[in-house]
């Protein structure tokens, strides 16, 4: 090479053998390859849609490490995997179907149970109704002697059934023995009240027309002990005050005189 004079100075001369342009050319070409490399994965990263940008990035790492003859081996690899996944995904969605229909199943299967139960309950409140249906026996009816002293006990006990004024056992006793002798039969024909046709009839000697007026319902015959003891004691109620008023004036007997 020429020297180059210059007013300031001399240049340095640069001298290169021959020997070394061939390797300095290589060198430079490979530069260039690994810069386009490097370049063009990053600009079709921001021309690729968003859902592609990481696919890009990652196969121009794989670039750069493996060269221009292994990006597309590079990108094939990474791709599919992507595509097999999608179905795995989408598999349990199709088995949902499959397990709600044993569910689907179980529920009549449930459900006859109650319904078979429901006659077994109403049939037991009818098994425990049977002894309530079942009364208790009516207590015995009071039994009376068929004398004075039992025809008095009854007689009484009818007049407090009806709420009725209830004389002493001495003053009815006193009246029937003073009128009857206590014989529920006996009747006068040759007094007064017989002479104008009533005569006086029963236990106590009543007529008939006093004997209806104080009679109460369902003692009404005038030769029943009991049905004459009650209408004479209501007249004696009516007249005296009480049967006992009445049997007392006479002395329950000693100076018995028609009432």
């Amino acid at each position: 090479m020429r020297r180059i004079k210059h007013g300031l100075g001399r240049l340095p001369q640069v001298r290169m053998g021959h020997h070394r342009m061939p390797d300095a050319v290589l060198g430079f070409g490979l530069v260039g390859a690994i810069a386009v490399g490097t370049l063009l994965p990053v600009t079709q990263a921001f021309a690729a849609p968003a859902s592609d940008r990481a696919d890009s990035a990652a196969v121009a790492a794989a670039d750069t490490a493996a060269g221009a003859d292994g990006q597309a081996a590079s990108r094939g690899e990474q791709r599919e995997p992507v595509q097999q996944e999608q179905p795995a995904q989408e598999q349990p969605a199709q088995e949902q179907p499959a397990q709600e229909q044993p569910a689907q199943e179980q529920q009549p299967a449930q459900e006859q149970p109650a319904q078979q139960e429901q006659p077994a309950q109403e049939q037991q409140p009818a098994q425990q109704e049977q002894p309530k249906a079942e009364e208790p026996a009516a207590p015995a009816k009071k039994t009376y002697a068929n004398n004075l002293d039992g025809w008095i006990e009854e007689a009484r006990d009818v007049l407090a059934a009806n709420g009725k004024h209830v004389p002493s056992a001495k003053a009815m006793r006193a009246a029937a023995i003073a009128e009857s002798s206590g014989n529920p039969s006996a009747q006068n024909n040759w007094d007064s009240n017989a002479k104008k046709g009533t005569p006086s009839i029963g236990l106590t000697q009543m007529i008939q027309p006093t004997f209806k007026a104080y009679a109460l319902p369902g003692h009404t015959d005038i030769r029943n002990p009991v049905d004459n003891l009650v209408a004479s004691s209501r007249y004696c109620d009516a007249r005296y005050g009480s049967m006992d008023n009445m049997a007392s004036a006479r002395g329950y007997g000693s100076h018995w005189r028609g009432y």
